[in-house]
């Protein structure tokens, strides 16, 4: 039986289109079966413009013919394959609108708040059918069972809540998502709430149509629960917020905060008083005018590097308390919480005459009889170690220019940088005002120091910045070992000998080993 080519060719355009049509609904690009019906319609084409030609050849044609048929097999696969693939799509679809159905409590309204289509499990806990609650108000049909005490955690009437969405629906601009709390009261006079995302359907011109509610009911038990929750919550906030505060009233540090965004810094008492100032709160451009002018430039560039990323920082700067300038150091952090952004931590007002603290190195450090029991210990051990006896030479210059506090501040970071790289067990004693030993017993260490004197004499001289003022320490140094003579005793005595060597105008550095003299 002869098959003409315009069948298989209306069949082939057809499975085109039920392709092209699925392609759209499943949002998948059915490369195989496009290719394929287009490949189909092409030899369809073709066979039916030269058919009349084939005709007149009977082998041909018969061979035409079955190729015909085969085609006719290949586009009732595809068509079949398609439309089986299409009924699966709307199955699972099918199911899992049922499941939310069953599960969720979702309604749709128009942009007067008729119901279109609401959630089996919003009607059974309504306890109405859907046919009765179809094209009614919302907030009718809800209030045939609950009275509503709130919305969005505010106390509301009817009139209140039209109001509200009167006014988000006028400055929509584009949003599709808002949130929407009701508490309400049942006829038990239970308490329970809805919790709805919104989703509001616009037109392309942005004209409101109407919007969609899909969420949850807490009942009773529920509310209890998370109200506990926020009391407990609250509770922990509240013995956070008196500890803050009692550290503030009681601390005698120097406590600040700098709100960025408003303008204004924040002084506990403790700074109020040492800095003289009118009150715990004053805006940024009082604070800047009491800060020494050559120190202005550097503090104002200081804060544009720390608001410009988080992190810890530090400064020093001379601020005026009434009287006379004294030096501040400032540390603290960067902390930012949504638009808010300030800088909070501690001011230390450094005191001319005296230490306001009383942790440094330099209170802490120990003296003469300690040094000689450690120096017993150490001959007792038969262990090879050396004393390094060095002055701070410049410390009365700096006390002259820039005053005590400054001189004091110096000595201690010296003293704690030879005590941090050279010594083990806190083995560094204070002899005099200026000067101080160290006993270095780590074979390690010994050669570093030496490496040090021998490639970087600037350990010697270090320099340290208060804002725009440079400060050096001129250091001067004696070294002995243990074993320069026959008893490890005469080891301070030799070190004392190479610091006084050391001073000598004939010397080209300004430190010297006991055994090169």
């Amino acid at each position: 039986m002869l098959q003409h080519p315009i069948i298989p060719l209306i069949l082939s355009v057809i499975a085109v289109i039920v392709v092209i049509k699925q392609c759209f609904i499943a949002h998948k690009f059915m490369k195989v079966k496009i290719l394929l019906s287009f490949l189909i319609v092409f030899l369809n084409v073709l066979v039916l413009a030269f058919y009349k030609s084939i005709e007149s050849d009977v082998l041909l044609l018969n061979i035409v013919n079955w190729g015909l048929i085969a085609i006719d097999v290949v586009v009732g696969f595809i068509i079949i394959s398609t439309i089986n693939y299409s009924h699966s799509k709307d199955t699972l679809q099918a199911k899992l609108t049922n499941s939310i159905n069953q599960t969720k409590y979702y309604v749709l309204l128009d942009k007067k708040d008729r119901i279109t289509d609401i959630s089996s499990l919003f009607l059974s806990d309504l306890e109405a059918q859907k046919e009765d609650v179809l094209g009614k108000n919302f907030f009718d049909v809800l209030e045939t069972k609950y009275f509503i005490v709130a919305f969005n955690n505010v106390e509301c009437s009817r009139k209140d809540i039209k109001k509200y969405y009167n006014e988000l629906l006028l400055n929509i601009n584009g949003e599709t998502k808002s949130t929407m709390e009701l508490e309400l009261i049942d006829e038990n006079k239970e308490d329970c709430a809805f919790y709805f995302e919104e989703t509001f359907i616009l037109s392309s011109n942005n004209k409101y149509k109407g919007k969609i509610l899909f969420g949850d009911k807490k009942n009773e038990e529920v509310l209890i629960g998370m109200e506990n929750e926020i009391n407990k919550t609250s509770k922990e906030l509240d013995i956070i917020r008196s500890r803050f505060v009692t550290i503030l009233e009681k601390t005698s540090e120097g406590i600040f905060f700098n709100d960025l965004k408003q303008g204004f810094i924040w002084f506990n008492d403790y700074l109020v008083t040492k800095l003289s100032l009118s009150g715990n709160t004053i805006d940024t451009d009082t604070f800047l005018s009491y800060i020494h002018p050559d120190d202005i430039a550097l503090y104002k560039e200081k804060m544009k590097q720390i608001t410009s990323k988080d992190g810890d920082y530090s400064i020093s700067y001379r601020f005026y308390n009434g009287s006379s300038y004294n030096f501040i150091k400032e540390e603290g952090a960067r902390i930012s919480s949504g638009k808010a952004i300030e800088l909070c931590g501690i001011m230390s007002v450094i005191d001319n005459y005296r230490f306001e603290k009383t942790d440094t190195v330099l209170d802490n450090i120990q003296t003469e009889p300690e040094m000689l029991a450690r120096l017993n210990t150490l001959t007792n051990m038969q262990h090879p170690f050396l004393a390094i006896h060095f002055e701070i030479s410049s410390i009365p210059e700096i006390n002259d220019k820039y005053g005590r506090a400054i001189g004091n501040l110096m000595i201690n970071d010296y003293v704690e940088f030879i005590k941090t790289k050279f010594v083990n067990d806190n083995q560094i004693y204070r002899i005099s005002g200026l000067q101080f030993v160290a006993f270095v017993t780590d074979l390690r260490k010994m050669d570093v120091l030496r490496n040090n004197l021998m490639n970087n004499e600037k350990m010697l001289h270090v320099p340290a910045k208060y804002m725009n003022e440079t400060i050096t320490t001129e250091v001067y140094m004696g070294i002995s070992y243990s074993s320069d003579t026959p008893n490890p005793k005469d080891v301070l005595v030799n070190a004392q000998k190479a610091l006084k060597f050391s001073k000598n105008k004939q010397v080209r550095s300004n430190y010297i080993y006991f055994r090169e003299i």
